[in-house]
Order: C-alpha cells, then sequence, then structure tokens
C-alpha cells in the first residue's frame, strides 16, 4: 500500500512517531513524507505562503500526480497516531469513488492556535481531507498547476470530483477531543499534540491515554 504522511518541517518527529505506528503493525507499505521545500526545489509545488497552519496544507492534493496518475493511495496528516494498519480501509474501497474519507460532521469550530503560533481556520468539510484514500487514475484533475493555483475551498472541499466521495468509518480518523469511541484504529491529533510543550490533556480521560502512546512510541524511537 502506498502511503504518503504529511511532513511539517518543525516537527519531523510527528512523521517519525506517524511512520512508526505504521510499521508496528505491517513494515511492508511504501511509506512517503510529503516535505514541501522538496517539491519546492523539485518546480513541483509553487502555491505561496497564505498562512495556512502546517506545510501539508496543500501538497496533499499531489498525491495522484506522484503516483502518475495510477492505482490507490493512501494520505494521511502527520498528526496522525495508528493503533491498526491502514490496510484495513481497502476493505472499503468501492470503485465508483475518487476519493474514500471519513465525513465528520460539521463540528463546532473556532480559531485557535494549532502548531507554533499558526491559525486552524474553520471551514466547510473540516478535516476530511487530512485522510484521504484516494483513486489516483480518478483525480487526475489534481495537477501540480491546480494544486499551487486553485482556492482553498475548491481543494478541500472536493470540487476537483464530479463523483460523489465514499465514506470510511470514523475509527480510521478518530478527532482526539471530539469524539467518543473505544478502540479507535487511528488517532488524529488535530488541535495540537505531545509533540508541543504546551500540550496539556485531562489526565482522566482518553486523550491523555493516546497522548501517553504516543510519547512512549516516540521515546522509544529515540532510543
Amino acid at each position: 500500500m502506498r502511503i504518503f504522511i504529511g511532513y511539517e518541517e518543525s516537527h519531523p518527529e510527528m512523521y517519525e512517531v506517524c511512520k512508526a505506528s505504521i510499521e508496528r503493525f505491517n513494515s511492508s507499505h511504501d511509506i512517503r513524507p510529503l516535505i514541501k521545500s522538496e517539491l519546492q526545489e523539485q518546480g513541483i509545488y509553487t502555491r505561496p505562503f497564505q498562512g495556512e497552519s502546517t506545510d501539508f496544507a496543500f501538497t496533499r492534493f499531489l498525491v495522484p500526480y506522484l503516483c502518475d496518475y495510477t492505482g490507490y493511495a493512501l494520505f494521511c496528516d502527520g498528526d496522525f497516531l495508528w493503533r491498526d494498519d491502514p490496510q484495513g480501509i481497502t476493505h472499503f474501497k468501492q470503485n465508483k469513488y475518487d476519493v474514500h474519507v471519513v465525513k465528520h460532521p460539521n463540528l463546532v469550530q473556532k480559531e485557535h492556535s494549532k502548531m507554533d503560533g499558526k491559525t486552524n481556520r474553520p471551514y466547510d468539510r473540516k478535516y476530511w481531507s487530512s485522510l484521504m484514500y484516494i483513486n489516483c487514475a480518478g483525480a487526475h484533475r489534481l495537477t501540480p498547476e491546480t494544486v499551487s493555483h486553485a482556492h482553498a475551498g475548491d481543494l478541500h472541499g472536493f470540487l476537483w470530483t464530479d463523483k460523489k466521495i465514499g465514506s470510511l468509518p470514523v475509527t480510521y480518523n478518530y478527532l482526539v477531543g471530539h469524539y467518543s469511541l473505544p478502540n479507535p484504529k487511528a488517532v488524529h491529533f488535530t488541535d495540537g499534540g505531545p509533540w508541543l510543550d504546551e500540550y496539556v490533556v485531562d489526565h482522566n480521560c482518553l486523550s491523555s491515554t493516546y497522548a501517553n502512546e504516543w510519547r512512549s512510541l516516540w521515546n522509544l524511537l529515540r532510543h
């Protein structure tokens, strides 16, 4: 399975933990980081910075191009902690869709600082694009030129596909602090995470459990 992970250059540990959390269940996946500076150097990504909250806010939409518009590929944000093999997502594949996502409801949102003082802004279909199982052949509209120039709402709103969007179970994109679900397969620290010194959680809730899991894996990687 081809898996692309959003890479935050100010916090490379996010990618390392996300990747390691996958490989502890299946080491055969082809896992690649989406590093914005490298894509810029190659001339693939030319979009100017517009205050986005992460380095991978738009590079995610280059996945079909990087796969030569063939086959399927999975993208996830770098602030994921996998607790099961992502291969399970393939069981929900329907070829009539160009992309499958967890369709989060319109959660109550407000602007807040997400990472290193960057603003996390609310928008329609928030968090849908944080995990995408993409039929790359069907996403041919996502050219480097489109990704670099299209309106943010058109990209994250999936206006690049004429087809309906396939659904994945919420267990594959469990938003910490927004859901209550036993044993999620993929935890998403969307409001900041344990790689930040200022990240604080209620020690009597599941957020603390997942934060401790993340820290334990990071400590294991460092030693």
